[in-house]
């Protein structure tokens, strides 16, 4: 008698459980959105300015490449013209010279566009 009446109990609490879930999950009515023109004009404002943020992020890295490329070809032509028994001065702040407009890019292109 133990073990139906227990039996019963479980019944009726999952029953209840049950029909309580999905009394709970009926969707409530989602009201129908509209844009109004400032909403629209706002957001083509945001794309244009991300458009234009975008577009100069990416001048700006093309423009520290060809630094980049120009010092390192600076570089090596300084290199090319000492030997083995001089060393610049010119070759190391051309080094960090590199080095800098390295990390630049590198900045640049970690940020993203």
């Amino acid at each position: 008698m133990n073990a139906r009446v227990f039996g019963l109990i479980i019944l009726a609490g999952l029953i209840f459980f049950l029909s309580m879930n999905s009394s709970m999950s009926a969707p409530a009515p989602m009201q129908e959105e509209t844009e109004s023109p400032e909403d629209s004009f706002n957001r083509d404002q945001k794309a244009k300015m991300e458009k234009a943020r975008r577009d100069e992020a990416f001048q700006k890295l093309k423009d520290g490449s060809q630094q980049l490329y120009k010092a390192t070809g600076e570089l090596k032509e300084l290199i090319e013209r000492s030997n083995e028994h001089t060393f610049s001065i010119q070759i190391l702040k051309k080094i960090d010279e590199v080095e800098k407009i390295l990390k630049d890019v590198k900045r640049r292109a970690k940020e993203g566009f």
